[in-house]
């Protein structure tokens, strides 16, 4: 039994070793003594010596007199350091998890990634409202926390939004773990784990991430100038393939910066009616750079209207991402919904709540938004100067009127991905256009993110990028 456990010690250790999680706060990689060790594990001094001296003996660690054990260096540096593995993950990993796996990279300037909230720091404000929360007791044990949310936070959201004329009763509000978990419990209400469900394209890459795990079959809708058409191709492939809940982007939509008119919400919402068909939208109208907010699908729901909807916010684009916290807007789903909560997700933290809604029922919440908004518009009219003034008439760029993200195509023939792979190698990354369609459609479109810090290396790499799309262009010209 003895040596079972002193081997069961050297494996850990070793293990813990190849993690790099063995490290004082001198960072000298020190062990722990073997009587603190034998201790904090209730095993014999004996034991822990025995496995000492044999990664001693293996080359893992090496012992100074009087001072301890501590890690042997010439372990340490044969680790491979997965975090800038560039080359590897682009050989070994499809485009899109490349990609993600370049924002592990702090060389990289991830004008791919797309994190609002990042564009101001708000580190000092939460620190404050975390302290602030205490008074609440948030730590506290009670039997059973509201599913739905504490009434607080559901009670502000509700008024935040009628700022913007948008009406929603507290009852038809649930707060999430954000919004991952929102799209999650949204498909479980609907019913449309594992079956046929349709969605407008390009497709938000935070739709596609879910999308792929648990649906196995899924319909994209192209998007149309006219609204209209786009409807009629609906229809046609609700007649053709059938399928009963429709995924879209109203605002600020993920890759293109489109948002729907009411008029085409309203359409939307009648041709849901018609066909039967659970509405799922991701709203991210916050994001506005105008004067007036466009409004949610799920707002234009009259109390006599049958349209279902269920519609995903969030506060990861707004406050910051640490923030794990979203909810959703229930348009005669909250039934379904609640229970799917009640089923398949853990209740959201009460002191993330207590933060959020202090936050917005003392007003610093809109402040926020405000100075948010402003500096992403700095951002993207910044963005926008820096690259047109390098950029050639045969690239084009959307203007969006809001959101994070700017959508650029490139000439009749060239590819994103190409691109990408030349891009990269400057330390810069951008989403090319396959990632945004199940079937890989879009490779001569790519998007970029302006809603970053602004600072000298996002100017650079702007202008940067730009001139590496003109060097590109004129290659592949060539060629």
């Amino acid at each position: 039994m003895a040596e079972f456990k002193y081997q069961k010690i050297v494996d850990e250790i070793i293990r813990a070793i190849e993690s790099g999680i063995f490290s004082d706060k001198l960072g000298r990689n020190k062990l722990e003594s073997v009587r603190r060790y034998a201790r904090d594990k209730g095993v014999g001094v004996s034991t822990v010596t025995q496995a000492y001296y044999e990664l001693e003996r293996l080359g893992w660690i090496y012992s100074e007199p009087k001072r301890g054990y501590f890690i042997a260096s010439r372990r340490t540096l044969n680790q491979p350091d997965y975090g800038s593995s560039i080359k590897r993950v682009h050989g070994e990993l499809d485009l899109a998890s490349a990609v993600q796996y370049s924002f592990n990279d702090p060389d990289i300037l991830p004008l791919s990634c797309t994190a609002p909230s990042t564009v101001i720091d708000q580190e000092l404000l939460l620190n404050r409202l975390h302290k602030q929360v205490l008074r609440h007791r948030p730590y506290k044990l009670l039997m059973q926390d509201p599913i739905e949310g504490i009434p607080e936070l559901r009670h502000e959201i509700c008024r935040h939004l009628l700022g913007s004329g948008q009406v929603f009763e507290k009852d038809k509000v649930l707060v999430t773990n954000g919004r991952q978990e929102g799209l999650l419990l949204a498909l479980t209400a609907a019913k449309s784990i594992g079956k046929l469900v349709a969605v407008e394209s390009p497709v938000s890459f935070y739709f596609q991430a879910i999308l792929k795990q648990f649906n196995g079959d899924v319909i994209e809708v192209p998007m149309q100038s006219n609204y209209t058409y786009e409807l009629s191709l609906l229809s046609k492939a609700h007649k053709e393939q059938g399928f009963d809940t429709y995924l879209v982007n109203p605002n600020f939509a993920d890759p293109t910066g489109r948002v729907l008119s009411v008029e085409d919400k309203r359409a939307l919402i009648e041709w849901a009616i018609e066909h039967d068909v659970t509405l799922i939208e991701y709203d991210r109208g916050e994001l506005y750079f105008g004067g007036r907010r466009p409004v949610t699908i799920a707002s234009l729901v009259t109390q006599t209207c049958p349209c279902r909807v269920i519609s995903i916010g969030d506060f990861y684009d707004t406050i910051s991402p640490a923030i794990s916290l979203g909810y959703l807007l229930c348009s005669n789903t909250f039934v379904s919904c609640q229970f799917a909560k009640q089923t398949v997700a853990e209740e959201p933290s009460i002191a993330l709540q207590y933060m959020v809604a202090n936050l917005m029922s003392s007003g610093e919440y809109k402040t926020l938004l405000r100075k948010l908004r402003a500096q992403m518009n700095v951002n993207y009219q910044q963005a926008r100067s820096l690259m047109l003034s390098v950029l050639d008439d045969s690239v084009y760029m959307s203007q969006p009127a809001g959101g994070p993200c700017i959508w650029l195509k490139l000439p009749e023939g060239y590819s994103s991905e190409k691109l990408w792979a030349r891009v990269i190698k400057e330390k810069l990354s951008i989403a090319p256009g396959a990632m945004f369609s199940f079937t890989h459609e879009y490779d001569e479109y790519f998007r970029i993110s302006f809603a970053l810090p602004w600072n000298d290396k996002m100017k650079y790499g702007l202008v940067r990028l730009a001139e590496l799309i003109q060097e590109f262009i004129e290659v592949e010209k060539e060629s």
